[in-house]
C-alpha cells in the first residue's frame, strides 16, 4: 500500500460516516463508517492497480462505492438483528 492509499480511504470513511448518522444511532455510525472504509479501500486498490487513480471520475467512484457498501453493511445488520429477535 502506497503512500496515497489512506488518503484516497478517508472520503469513503466520512461518507460512510455520515450516511450512518442519517440512520440515527451511534451503532449505525460506527457501521456505516466501517462499510465506507471498507468500499474505499476496495476500490482506491482496484484504482490503483489499474493506474486510474486521479481524477474526478475516481473519485466520483470511490464515493459512490464507499456509499453502496454503507448502506449494505447497515442494512445487512439490520436484517441480521431482525432475524435474531424472531
Amino acid at each position: 500500500m502506497g503512500e496515497h492509499f489512506w488518503p484516497a480511504v478517508y472520503p469513503g470513511l466520512i461518507v460512510g460516516l455520515l450516511y450512518g448518522l442519517s440512520q440515527r444511532g451511534f451503532a449505525n455510525a460506527l457501521l456505516g463508517a466501517i462499510g465506507g472504509a471498507l468500499g474505499a479501500a476496495l476500490v482506491s486498490s482496484l484504482l490503483f492497480s489499474i493506474g486510474l487513480n486521479e481524477g474526478l471520475l475516481s473519485a466520483g467512484v470511490l464515493i459512490a462505492t464507499s456509499l453502496f457498501i454503507a448502506f449494505a453493511v447497515v442494512a445487512l445488520v439490520r436484517i441480521i438483528r431482525s432475524k435474531l429477535r424472531h
